[in-house]
């Protein structure tokens, strides 16, 4: 799990200090352990090395959370994100997931656009950051959907 969380740092620990809050390390080792253990842990590997990686959690009536989204910043391309996407998608298919939820931090700006960019919609926002929601059968969302699907079957 260590290196889970020397990704996170790479990517999200200058983001997370100036946001005011700082990466704990227990708690996000306790979350991926989490997300292990229900098969909700979903990475993209080169020669063995940890190119990226997600993790879900089921919160009920069809709604899944993104906790995490990272990747390795040289490994953010077409790629990579095809095939993370496409091993998020198999699963949320197999369990008929309705909606996806993800919070970002207001000066994570790639990542403020980057949902932006997939369709996810503004539900909420606090101090910190923004919560995005994602109508899994929008337009915006099957769009997407069609080609990582196609992609993810041949991994």
């Amino acid at each position: 799990m260590r290196e889970y969380l020397e990704l996170d740092f790479l990517t999200l620990k200058d983001i997370s200090i100036e946001a005011g809050m700082p990466i704990e390390d227990e708690v996000y080792l306790n979350s991926l352990e989490e997300a292990r253990a229900s098969n909700c842990l979903f990475d993209v590997r080169r020669h063995g090395a940890l190119q990226a990686y997600s993790t879900l959690k089921y919160v009920g009536e069809g709604k899944w959370h993104v906790l995490m989204f990272v990747t390795q910043p040289e490994q953010r391309n077409k790629d990579t994100f095809t095939e993370l996407f496409g091993k998020i998608i198999l699963h949320l298919d197999k369990v008929n997931a309705k909606t996806l939820v993800s919070n970002v931090f207001k000066v994570n700006r790639l990542s403020v656009a980057f949902h932006k960019k997939l369709g996810f919609k503004i539900t909420r926002e606090a101090p910190h950051g923004y919560e995005f929601t994602l109508a899994l059968e929008s337009p915006e969302a099957k769009k997407h959907r069609q080609w990582m699907r196609k992609y993810a079957r041949h991994c």
